[in-house]
């Protein structure tokens, strides 16, 4: 919980509730941490295989507008996803079982085990006691998909180059903005080489994300499961107003898979499908170094393990992602326990 978080607590509200068994308490934090993961899963793999049509066939109009209807008590959940039924996120799981079946078990087992977890988030969500083995299956469960949900994570923070980069119009286009180009020194043998001008304020560079599931394309514009990962950086010691940054690029958000924003608020990363086709990426991606000229300076408003990027992404929608967000960080060499579990 984040320190902004508690402060909203009363100082005294009670830390426990009598009537409220600890086991039940637990199981429901696991559950929410479960479907949680599950839902930002579903978002990024249903964007990288149908591109803006990713929310076609999700219903959530009734539960969204119900909840919007509500403006005193807002909250910043904008997509369907977060809206709609636990049973109708596995059924869209299920629907697309290509992109998902490598992160989760066979599928027949992952149905069987989904059949005992929804009967248990049933009896939290309904307020019944429980069976005493509740608690553990529920972990036993997420230890089961705890190296898949790694798997996920981790390859969202693993992007690759396209070599050589004017192979691509997206990677070609954005060329002069990267300082340190990659670059074939020996046949076949490339490396990031350059020099940075010292008068640069912004850097670029451009890579691509592939999802586990997706095939290896010789050009990836157009293609299911990819996305591109573009870094704008800010250089010489200046940093990015974040508020600015968002309000100023709000008309293009629903075609990113992810806007993300760093502790040191020295960059701004986007992700976005590459169904979207390289004209409309460049587009993206041009707008948003413009945005970017304006609301970067010299004025140091955030101090390394100051939380405000993070506070301001909370209160933006799901595609914005915070510096804590593991989404933003957690890279194929760093093995660690996923859910912890």
């Amino acid at each position: 919980m984040s320190q902004d978080e508690t402060q909203d607590i009363p100082a005294d509200a009670p830390d426990e509730v009598p009537e409220l068994p600890k086991r039940v308490l637990s199981t429901y934090a696991r559950l929410w941490q479960l479907e949680t993961w599950l839902r930002c899963m579903t978002y990024v793999e249903l964007r990288a295989l149908h591109g803006d049509g990713w929310n076609k066939s999700i219903d959530a109009n009734k539960h969204l507008n119900a909840d919007k209807r509500l403006t005193h008590m807002s909250t910043p959940e904008k997509y369907p996803l977060s809206y709609i039924t636990f049973s109708q996120l596995t059924r869209l799981i299920s629907e697309n079982w290509d992109a998902f079946g490598c992160y989760l078990p066979p599928q027949s087992i992952w149905q069987a085990k989904l059949e005992e977890v929804g009967q248990i988030r049933n009896r939290i969500a309904h307020f019944r006691s429980g069976h005493a083995d509740d608690y553990p299956r529920v972990l036993q469960f997420m230890r089961d998909i705890d190296r898949g949900f790694w798997t996920f994570c981790t390859s969202y923070n693993h992007p690759q180059p396209i070599l050589p980069a004017t192979d691509d119009p997206v990677t070609a286009r954005f060329l002069p903005y990267d300082p340190f180009p990659w670059t074939e020194f020996q046949p076949k043998k490339w490396a990031r080489v350059g020099h940075a001008n010292p008068g640069m304020v912004l850097s670029v560079t451009v890579e691509v994300l592939r999802r586990p599931w997706a095939a290896k394309q010789q050009s990836i514009d157009r293609s299911a499961g990819y996305l591109y990962d573009v870094q704008i950086g800010a250089r010489d010691g200046c940093q990015f107003d974040y508020e600015r940054f968002l309000e100023g690029t709000a008309r293009f958000h629903t075609r990113l898979a992810h806007l993300c924003l760093s502790q040191r608020a020295n960059s701004v990363r986007l992700t976005i499908p590459a169904l979207l086709g390289a004209n409309e990426i460049v587009g993206l991606v041009e707008y948003a170094i413009e945005i970017s000229g304006y609301v970067v300076d010299r004025a140091g408003r955030w101090q390394p393990g100051d939380h405000s990027a993070q506070a301001i992404a909370d209160q933006w929608p799901e595609f914005v992602l915070g510096p804590s967000n593991p989404l933003t960080f957690l890279t194929p060499d760093t093995p660690c326990t996923f859910f912890a579990a």
